[in-house]
């Protein structure tokens, strides 16, 4: 009697960890104090972070490019380093290409920041500042940095005269016995001919908008970000011009707890199972929904 061996992968509906919030060479995720990232799961489009009531989190922004660039973050839409609203105008951080920060707070000096607490939204930072309607949700938006390349120099090349030449010159020959007044006249049309237009600077159209913005109608929110404890975090200031007023790529990811994950909808349980189960099932093994 021959034996039937099979080999079975059984790919199940049971959500997996997923990628951090990435496009355009650029991630943004939500680490543990230990640089572990949070459980993170991809949901129509979006990506989401599982919180923990009290626990510390830090953000960083990964740049994978051979750019240097500027990451303006928002934290629940107030911004990381002013704490006003989130503006493509504020200042960030800036990253080495294939270079990652880790923004460990808001930012209270050079020195120090105020730690990231998952908290309830009214005791979140944006609570206590008069607004709750964007807790959860966490934003980068990425400016590439302008570069400036040198024009190419004309090539001079050697002239060749024909006999149209020799006759121009004989003519400018005559002008000159002319008298000074008709040369002088012609003189000034050749300049102002030979003079270059006056350069015209143009500006790029658009204002500048909020960064952050949340799914539509939102079931509820069990989590904010606290303005927390007082940290060492040292940064220094350098010079940075941006490419273009508006952002080359923005970033956004969304955080809850898992009560409050459940209630958007995002699938962050295994499927449910009901019945006996049968070690030597009388069947092969049928594709998974």
């Amino acid at each position: 009697m021959k034996s039937l061996i099979s080999l079975l992968f059984l790919c199940l509906a049971a959500p997996a960890i997923a990628a951090p919030a990435q496009a355009g060479g650029y991630a943004l995720e939500l680490v543990d104090e230990g640089g572990a990232p949070l459980a993170t799961f991809n949901h129509r489009g979006q990506t989401y972070v599982v919180g923990q009531y009290g626990l510390r989190y830090n953000v960083r922004v990964v740049n994978r490019t051979g750019a240097r660039i500027e990451a303006v973050v928002t934290v629940d839409g107030r911004d990381v380093v002013t704490g006003e609203h989130g503006s493509y105008q504020n200042r960030g951080y800036v990253i080495d290409p294939y270079g990652s920060v880790t923004v460990e707070g808001f930012r209270q000096s050079h020195s120090q920041v105020a730690a990231f607490r998952f908290t309830s939204p009214g005791d979140s930072y944006a609570g206590r500042r008069g607004s709750v309607r964007n807790n959860g949700v966490i934003g980068v938006a990425v400016f590439r940095e302008k570069t400036y390349r040198p024009r190419p120099q004309p090539i001079a090349r050697p002239r060749r005269y024909s006999r149209g030449d020799e006759l121009r010159k004989q003519r400018a020959d005559l002008d000159m016995l002319e008298g000074e007044d008709v040369a002088d006249a012609r003189a000034g049309a050749a300049a102002a001919e030979a003079s270059p237009a006056p350069d015209v600077a143009t500006r790029g159209g658009g204002g500048y908008g909020r960064m952050s913005r949340r799914p539509a109608a939102p079931a509820r929110q069990n989590l904010g970000t606290q303005y927390g404890e007082s940290m060492y975090s040292s940064v220094v200031e350098v010079p940075f011009q941006r490419r273009s007023g508006r952002p080359d790529t923005v970033l956004s990811l969304y955080y809850d707890d898992w009560d409050g994950l459940r209630a958007k909808g995002v699938p962050v349980d295994p499927p449910y199972y009901s019945g006996t189960p049968d070690p030597f099932p009388r069947r092969f093994a049928p594709p998974p929904r």
